[in-house]
């Protein structure tokens, strides 16, 4: 079984342990705020009157969860809050449940296994050690770093953002301290390490077994035979220290030289050069097997934001094509590629997923389940498949909305004030995401993680998913860094008064909300807008370059207020 295969189980043994009804009626408890500025609601939706605010911190008593929203008391106030920002802490005895790694029962160093988020927390340093992970503390920076064969790990207290290998991922709930010591989920220990992870109900126990690694690393797939490598599609190919354009260069190839490939690490093929490992990116590589030309598909990575299910396949070696077709619920997709690896495990709103061999291609078909809805999208990097329900009785209920972080990986984008442009567009369009989720959008995200998507990929997403929106946020700098406030462009190529309205009604909603100087709503040929047939705008939200816009915009306060807004705007568009 995969690790990815593995992560996901995890996953469903863990939602159908803890799937909440659309509304519960419980005893009350106890939470507590995570963002530093959180809105309290009149009613369950974003778009209610705002009755009251709370800070980072603030204990609030939950009497009862609508969807995604919490009924609170705090003080003399009552209300809503999103439940993304209230954290909990239910703990069980130890004697509950039992934790048993490879066979062996452990003594847990905390006097009761907590959940927060519908998550089960284990102790790390414990469990790690005794799956052979090399386990350090920082006490000054609030840091565990491990060490597991080819891959490393560092994760701050209170902080989603884990580093893997140098590559960001988001651990959610945050790793945080219980009595002393570190928990982290669950299916952390699944996706990272490559645990297999099994949950009895009945017994009460968690039973974490690894079998004995291959030298190939962790997260990479190994050729079965020697695979070779030879340089394409570029005169000079940047050899790396690592699986990302973020490590330093260590020399350099010339287009025809061939090399051995070890293995693969998503996209990027670890080689060895000089005598030691390093890494190029598979793009530029035309993959040989005994003679044969290789192209592949990667295992598929799951990623679950609430009810929303994406599965993207990365394009290995060469130009690797996908193409799909569409027949009432049936999906097929077809590739160029030698293999397309299955989703293994079961994805709500997808069934009858099988392996296809057709005149066009190998490939896997689907189909879509009722009450739910699906979207493909092709890109040089990945295949993207987007489930989620549908979503009845929302203000935006049906509505295909496509966000568009800009910037990404090696591109940072605008940089000064000790902010990334990269950065926060990923953030503000992440609460976007969660906003627009619950109103009843299908939401595709172009990037969901520190990665850099060509333009043409970003407009080729909206475009193959045929989306109702699109809408790429950035933020702003200038020469001049008196340059200060907030522009919305559109472009007039496709879906002209569309592209128009849009701009207006989200722009409109940002001055409102923001208080940033309005620069007004403006029309240019960037890509992104100018390519996409669907309405499209482009959201300058302040200045990186101006110190007060800065200022603003490494608050929370500020960035959700701009995803507050981009929800309005669209809620006006429609009316």
């Amino acid at each position: 079984m995969t690790k990815r295969s593995i992560a996901f189980l995890v996953m469903l043994i863990l939602f159908s342990l803890f799937t909440p009804l659309d509304t519960v009626e419980a005893s009350t408890k106890e939470g507590v705020v995570t963002a530093s500025t959180l809105n309290i609601r009149e009613k369950p939706t974003a778009l209610s009157p705002k009755v009251g605010s709370l800070s980072r911190g603030d204990k609030v008593t939950v009497v009862s969860t609508n969807g995604q929203w919490h009924q609170i008391r705090y003080r003399t106030l009552s209300g809503y809050v999103h439940q993304d920002y209230i954290s909990f802490s239910q703990s069980s005895s130890s004697n509950d449940i039992s934790i048993y790694v490879n066979n062996e029962k452990l003594q847990l160093p905390i006097s009761h296994v907590p959940t927060v988020d519908n998550s089960i927390l284990l102790p790390f340093r414990v469990i790690s050690e005794a799956l052979g992970v090399q386990v350090r503390w920082n006490q000054q920076k609030q840091q565990v770093w491990a060490q597991d064969q080819g891959t490393e790990i560092l994760f701050t207290l209170g902080q989603s953002e884990t580093l893997i290998n140098n590559r960001s991922v988001l651990v959610n709930p945050a790793p945080r301290a219980i009595e002393q010591s570190t928990v982290i989920p669950l299916r952390f220990f699944a996706e990272t390490f490559g645990a297999d992870v099994k949950w009895n109900q009945q017994a009460q126990e968690v039973r974490i077994t690894r079998e004995v690694h291959s030298d190939s690393g962790a997260g990479e797939e190994s050729p079965s035979s020697t695979m070779k490598g030879t340089v394409a599609r570029a005169d000079t190919l940047n050899v790396r220290s690592g699986p990302d354009t973020s490590h330093s260069s260590v020399g350099r190839l010339t287009s025809g030289q061939t090399v051995d490939v070890k293995s693969f690490d998503d996209r990027w093929a670890k080689i060895t050069f000089n005598g030691r490992d390093a890494y190029v990116h598979s793009y530029y590589l035309d993959l040989y097997q005994n003679g044969v030309q290789k192209r592949l598909l990667g295992q598929p990575k799951v990623t679950k934001v609430g009810d929303v299910t994406t599965l993207s396949w990365p394009k290995i070696g060469g130009v690797v094509n996908t193409s799909h077709q569409e027949s009432g619920t049936l999906r097929t997709i077809t590739t160029n590629a030698a293999e397309m690896p299955l989703v293994t495990s079961s994805v709500n709103g997808m069934s009858q997923i099988s392996a296809v061999n057709q005149s066009a291609g190998k490939g896997m078909s689907f189909r879509v389940a009722d009450g739910y809805q699906a979207s493909i999208s092709h890109t040089t990097a990945e295949l993207i498949v987007t489930v989620s329900p549908v979503r009845q009785g929302g203000s935006l209920s049906g509505k295909k909305i496509v966000i568009d972080p800009g910037h990404g990986g090696s591109d940072p984008g605008a940089v000064g004030n000790g902010l990334q442009e990269k950065e926060i567009a990923l953030d503000v369009a992440q609460r976007a995401e969660k906003l627009l989720l619950a109103a009843g959008a299908h939401v595709i995200m172009t990037r969901d993680t520190d990665v850099y998507p060509t333009l043409s990929d970003r407009v080729k997403v909206a475009n193959d998913a045929k989306a109702d929106l699109f809408i790429s946020i950035h933020a702003n700098a200038a020469t001049a860094t008196s340059a200060n406030g907030t522009e919305t462009y559109w472009d007039a190529t496709y879906a002209s008064a569309g592209s128009e309205k849009l701009a207006h009604s989200i722009h409109s909603h940002l001055i409102d909300k923001l208080g940033t100087r309005d620069r007004g709503v403006k029309t240019a040929g960037f890509q992104v807008i100018k390519q996409a047939r669907m309405p499209s705008v482009l959201l300058e939200l302040a200045f990186i370059s101006n110190s007060q816009d800065a200022a603003k915009l490494k608050t929370d306060s500020f960035r959700q207020r701009s995803a507050e807004a981009i929800l309005e705007g669209v809620v006006d568009y429609y009316k």
